[in-house]
């Protein structure tokens, strides 16, 4: 969407690229003009600066590299109108990027694209992406996201109510998600909640190469996700009041843009995070298994993947929002498990989950503090973990097996 406002665009003596040398124009954009016009008009390599004031847009860029700078995330705002279901959304004209979501997501409804719209979205950028100073609101695809980008970074941004993603990068490699904020709001019902994928994911890339730093993440069905992921650090972020806080998973297929790989989700190293209160209650699962899998109270979890280090983090107060019996996913400080394939076209089994270490974190306070494997009676349900699990060193009470904690 785009006002109808004349823009007006300020060219400015040229500024250094992010991580790729070279340089090129600085291009204005002030209240009452049109970002998209300014991406439209820019060239791969080129700095978009938005001055503070609220944008009603959502920008597609489409194979370019640029930096986008706002006056800050609390001053430069690009927002959506409100909305509480899919039917308040604004229709949409198609764009390479709205098709690209609307095709690979299997959440969104395909007859439209009212429900395909990030707030800013890089569709196979040919250069390095930077985005900083701007917030992002109530976009119901993603707050930032990139698809295929080599450099990515994100930083100083606010992102708030986004139905997938706060901030995404999917089969995208280099990529830096720094210090920035992200909370979810619940559009659904007491029943049925779903306040959004997760605050930051990185997703479908064997070579994420990611640092994931200080970020605040509060209120998604999942704070922190890889999925389907290899190679990357969290490091130093605060997820809160999620319903898990952190979950690594090897699933077994990619789904953007397709289904048609497999990536062995795994060799992430967790260190120095809070995961606390990570209380909310939510329905995951999608394609057969949608609305089947009643999740809440997780700390971190990782599922099928295979080395992972969870070291020196804070793991507590991580308590179900229901009846934990009722849950089909564990409530736990930290779960490691092992699913059966679903939603599998390509006949892959990705798990089990092996060669976790899980050492010196404090974890107390959950509705049990770690768990490996699934708990009885979901034990005779699904498989076992695989080899070279090690927990020990860690300040925690209770566990399944009970031998876990005070070793």
């Amino acid at each position: 969407m785009t006002t109808s406002a004349a823009v007006l665009f300020t060219a400015l003596p040229a500024t250094a690229a992010w991580a790729g040398g070279g340089g090129g124009q600085t291009w204005v954009v002030h209240p009452g003009e049109s970002i998209q016009e300014a991406v439209d008009a820019a060239s791969s390599g080129d700095t978009i600066r938005i001055e503070a004031g609220t944008y009603e847009e959502a920008v597609c860029v489409d194979e370019k590299g640029l930096t986008v700078t706002g006056a800050g995330r609390d001053v430069t705002k690009i927002v959506w109108p409100e909305w509480k279901t899919p039917a308040d959304l604004p229709e949409v004209d198609a764009t390479a990027c709205w098709e690209a979501q609307n095709g690979a997501d299997p959440e969104g409804d395909p007859d439209t694209f009212a429900d395909d719209v990030s707030g800013l979205f890089f569709l196979e950028p040919d250069g390095p992406v930077e985005v900083t100073g701007v917030s992002t609101w109530n976009h119901p695809a993603n707050g930032i996201a990139a698809w295929g980008a080599d450099g990515f970074r994100v930083s100083k941004t606010k992102g708030h109510g986004h139905d997938r993603y706060g901030i995404l990068a999917a089969y995208s490699t280099h990529t830096r998600i720094l210090r920035n904020i992200e909370e979810g709001v619940d559009r659904g019902s007491a029943d049925e909640p779903n306040s959004g994928t997760a605050g930051i994911g990185t997703t479908d890339s064997a070579k994420s190469y990611a640092d994931i730093v200080a970020n605040d993440v509060q209120g998604y069905n999942i704070g922190i996700f890889a999925r389907e992921s290899r190679s990357g650090v969290m490091r130093h972020n605060y997820v809160s009041g999620n319903c898990v806080g952190v979950l690594v998973f090897d699933d077994a297929a990619t789904e953007i843009p397709d289904a048609s790989r497999n990536v062995k989700g795994g060799d992430w190293q967790i260190r120095a995070n809070e995961s606390s209160g990570n209380d909310r209650f939510c329905l995951a699962g999608i394609g057969e298994v949608e609305a089947a899998l009643r999740v809440s109270g997780t700390g971190m979890a990782v599922v099928n993947a295979d080395h992972v280090g969870i070291y020196d983090n804070k793991i507590r107060d991580n308590n179900s929002a229901v009846d934990p019996a009722t849950l089909q996913f564990p409530s736990a400080g930290v779960a490691l498990l092992t699913l059966p394939p679903f939603n599998n076209p390509l006949g892959v089994d990705p798990g089990p989950v092996t060669a976790v270490r899980v050492w010196k974190n404090g974890i107390t306070g959950n509705t049990l503090d770690v768990l490996r494997g699934w708990p009885p009676p979901l034990d005779a349900q699904f498989p076992p973990v695989g080899r070279d699990i090690s927990i020990r060193g860690n300040t925690c009470a209770t566990s399944i097996p009970a031998s876990l904690c005070g070793g």
